[in-house]
């Protein structure tokens, strides 16, 4: 029972450090101006996905990267002062504190010294391709360069490290350090993914992906209009709000539509509403990156604006469904939907030859024997 108590501790204030750890990333990010996701801050910590988190490759993000190690180093003192003011008076009386209190120092000062690490998804690795990437005017990290291919070593050596914590006895460090392993797979895959998708983008564009926007609302509209026939019909949570010129005037969300009674709208036009939010926006020079950023917040899909104007919408999922079959045609990009020269051999269907029309084959026969 002491042991599980153990491990349940050692696991809530691991947790409790990793999210420590993300607000000092998120804290750095709104000082500096780079823009940080915070749907991404839990207490189960974050993954920093390249310039989703923390912005482009400009020298400002490199605080914000390291922003998150130099918090935990901060912990780790506060908890060693504390504990040396405490020797032989209050810590001898409450043991248990002081031992926290030290667990607490050695989670901060492993979490600080794992995230030198500079392979994916630690901080150094992205911190090292940011200055990759910059030195070589690149606007992100391709697929197989040096800090991910250290971070699928890093991946695969925790969780050997836990297959043999477990084959030692260690069952809770065992299973902690392959549920380590295992998360930082699947960021890897994430990150790879994500990298493929971009990949397409900067190929393919926009134009292929966009599709009608579901429910477009006009400053003409009635209230009671858009609640029965956008948000009554299921098309979504929210929707942009266009002018009549198709210019974007910002997003009319679910929580905005019902903050008054359905009778309370009566009479009421989308124009009369004051301070519209301006939603995540796609425009169409953005690039793949910034796409992606936004995406991430929205993943439902997103308007994309063409000089100001609301030409489409954008959703993550058939972008994410390309970069999976991306993934398994080794490379080969789709470029068009239905396109099966991008296909490789072995999935390809044999060519047929078209069959002939026999009425043809008749006309022919007829020609050729009149002429005779």
């Amino acid at each position: 029972m002491a042991s599980l108590m153990l491990g349940l501790t050692s696991v809530f204030l691991g947790l409790l450090a990793v999210l420590f750890h993300e607000m000092g990333h998120r804290l750095a990010g709104r000082w500096l101006g780079i823009p940080y996701d915070g749907r991404r801050l839990s207490f189960w910590g974050a993954f920093p996905e390249y310039r989703v988190d923390f912005g482009p490759p400009v020298p400002a993000s490199i605080p914000v990267i390291l922003a998150g190690p130099a918090v935990n180093v901060l912990l780790w003192q506060i908890s060693l002062s504390i504990l040396g003011a405490g020797r032989g008076d209050w810590t001898v009386f409450f043991p248990q504190v002081a031992f926290l209190l030290h667990l607490f120092a050695v989670i901060n000062a492993g979490l600080a010294l794992i995230n030198l690490f500079p392979g994916f998804p630690f901080d150094m690795g992205i911190a090292v391709s940011q200055i990759f990437c910059r030195a070589n005017g690149l606007e992100r990290p391709g697929e197989g360069s040096l800090p991910e291919r250290l971070g699928w070593a890093g991946a695969f050596a925790v969780s050997l490290a836990g297959l043999m914590m477990i084959g030692r006895g260690l069952l809770i460090s065992g299973f902690a350090g392959l549920i380590l392993g295992f998360l930082l797979l699947t960021m890897l895959l994430d990150f790879r993914r994500r990298n493929r998708v971009a990949g397409i983008l900067d190929v393919e564009g926009l134009s292929p992906w966009m599709e009608p926007v579901p429910f477009l609302v006009r400053e003409a509209m009635w209230m009671q209009e858009v609640i029965l026939r956008g948000f009554g019909e299921g098309k979504g949570e929210r929707f942009p709000v266009a002018g009549e010129d198709l210019s974007y005037r910002g997003e009319l969300t679910w929580d905005r539509a019902r903050s008054r009674s359905f009778i309370q709208w009566e009479g009421v036009r989308v124009g009369d509403l004051e301070d519209l939010p301006s939603g995540p926006a796609v425009d169409w020079a953005d690039g793949s990156s910034q796409i992606l950023e936004v995406l991430g917040r929205a993943p439902e899909g997103v308007p994309v604006l063409r000089g100001g104007r609301v030409v489409g919408f954008l959703r993550s999922s058939p972008l994410y469904l390309a970069a999976t079959v991306d993934g398994y045609l080794d490379g080969h990009v789709l470029r068009k939907r239905g396109d099966g020269e991008a296909i490789a051999p072995e999935f390809a269907l044999p060519r047929r030859e078209p069959a002939e029309d026999p009425k043809q084959q008749s006309r022919e026969g007829e020609k050729s024997s009149g002429s005779a």
